[in-house]
């Protein structure tokens, strides 16, 4: 399965998928949105995917488009890598 927004950071793939939620009957068409946001951190192994993890980004303010998404998403990603996530860990993949 390949992942759409995919990335690397230190040694990891990170895919990141941002799915726009339905508008609100009352929103205004130009209104911000909300996004739920996915990211899946695997490493690859000789050219190939290993074990992968999935983590939801927690719940955050509405977003003009789903490029700010995945810039929220991947920053999300490199924080876990990063060890700044209590209680999110990619340290047995």
């Amino acid at each position: 399965m390949s992942l759409p927004f995919s990335d690397q950071y230190k040694g990891f793939a990170i895919g990141v998928q941002a799915l726009r939620r339905a508008k609100e009957p009352n929103e205004a068409v130009d209104a911000l949105r909300h996004f739920d946001i996915v990211v899946t951190i695997f490493r690859k192994a000789s050219g190939e995917r290993g074990k992968a993890e999935m983590f939801g980004v927690p719940e955050h303010a509405p977003l003009q488009d789903q490029l700010e998404a995945h810039r929220i998403g991947m920053q999300y990603a490199c924080d876990i890598i990063d060890g700044k996530v209590q209680g999110a860990s990619v340290d047995h993949l």
